[in-house]
């Protein structure tokens, strides 16, 4: 931002889609691999013991932190 209106420029916005694009392939991926631990964590709830709707609930409060 080099105005002072804090407003960007056209060149800075297509910096910031560029970046953007270029990182998508490795969100993906880190989504596909987090997910996995959101699965085993479900499972692993339902193997103690909890019933699907209150390891969906953990799962939904808590995501993966323990």
């Amino acid at each position: 931002m080099d105005k002072p209106n804090g407003k960007l420029t056209p060149i800075e916005w297509q910096m910031l889609i560029d970046e953007l694009v270029a990182e998508m392939p490795y969100q993906i991926k880190m989504y596909a691999e987090s997910s996995k631990l959101f699965k085993a964590r479900f499972d692993a709830l339902i193997a103690t013991g909890f019933t699907e709707q209150q390891a969906l609930e953990i799962v939904k409060a808590r995501g993966i932190m323990i």
